[in-house]
């Protein structure tokens, strides 16, 4: 369990550190080059970390099938399944971070426990 704080910690960091990227701006730049980039740097991150929490013999956040390779045009379209998920009249809805609406919705799509 001494991997999870230096996990968290990591999370934070990244949030805290680094631009984010919102809803209006994943709509409003999806094409570019930076967010393509910014998006294969998280999901990289986050396949980093469920690796690390595998092999610490902890529950992972999600689990992949096996043989499947998610490239960004994958995760653009995991990110926009999520949007369509929160309801159109939320409060700030364009300020949420797409790194939250990736990692839910890469939770719901691939959980574990299946294979």
């Amino acid at each position: 369990m001494k991997f999870f704080p230096f996990f968290a910690f990591l999370l934070l960091l990244s949030q805290n550190t680094f631009a984010s990227l919102s809803i209006a701006e994943f709509e409003d730049k999806n094409k570019s080059q930076s967010t393509n980039t910014y998006i294969r740097g998280f999901a990289s991150g986050l396949s980093t970390a469920n690796n690390a929490l595998i092999q610490n013999k902890t529950p992972p956040l999600y689990c992949l099938p096996p043989f499947l390779k998610l490239s960004v045009v994958d995760y653009k379209e995991i990110i926009a399944l999520g949007i369509k998920d929160i309801p159109a009249n939320r409060p700030n809805r364009a300020a949420i971070d797409v790194n939250e609406i990736l990692l839910k919705k890469l939770m719901q799509l691939y959980p574990c426990g299946y294979n």
